[in-house]
């Protein structure tokens, strides 16, 4: 049973994604006028109370762990919905721990699971190229049209050190927040002007 649980759990994530994108369009058709202007908008996301933020947080981390997820979108919605601030900041602590778990899912079960896919020469081949090369690699972080959800995987497989990793996602994950969620709410002012 746990073997057939964990075969189709991606299959099951998108369901329920599906099922959760379906609920939110049947409540925005419901009150559609929530689009004609910022404040409507803005006071159906406060209904939500607290769940605004843990769900907008929750999509980014699953963003990052889902590599398949286009990186910008929750983002760019963070900043659409909570402005500049709040989204800068809810967008900030998901990449983060996003990034985290990915690090430390690659560093604890990345070996053992990429073994079977690639040859052990190959993998000595990667794992010296990244080493040799991380200080170049770890400016990806700073540049927010680039997918690092792949790299963070290759550093957990790598021996970079955690503080060294930590410190520049912090500081690089810090820019892209700030950048994308202020186009986010750039957009939003558009968008209700």
């Amino acid at each position: 049973m746990r073997k057939r649980i964990h075969k189709y759990r991606y299959d099951f994530a998108v369901v329920l994604a599906l099922i959760f994108t379906a609920y939110l369009m049947s409540l925005v058709t419901v009150d559609f006028e929530l689009f004609n202007d910022r404040q409507s908008f803005e006071n159906f996301i406060n209904g939500f109370g607290v769940w605004g933020p843990i769900i907008a947080i929750g999509s980014i981390v699953l963003e990052v762990v889902v590599a398949p997820i286009p990186g910008f979108v929750p983002a760019l919605s963070t900043g659409f919905i909570f402005g500049s601030v709040l989204g800068s900041i809810y967008t900030f602590i998901g990449n983060v721990i996003g990034t985290l778990l990915v690090f430390f899912l690659a560093r604890k079960y990345g070996k053992p699971l990429i073994v079977k896919f690639f040859r052990k020469d190959r993998l000595e081949k990667y794992a010296k190229t990244i080493n040799r090369h991380e200080n170049y690699l770890l400016i990806f972080y700073f540049i927010p049209i680039l997918p690092v959800d792949v790299i963070t995987g290759a550093f957990g497989l790598s021996h970079i050190r955690f503080k060294k990793f930590f410190i520049i996602i912090l500081l690089g994950l810090l820019f892209y927040s700030i950048l994308i969620t202020n186009f986010g709410d750039y957009l939003a002012k558009l968008w209700f002007f």
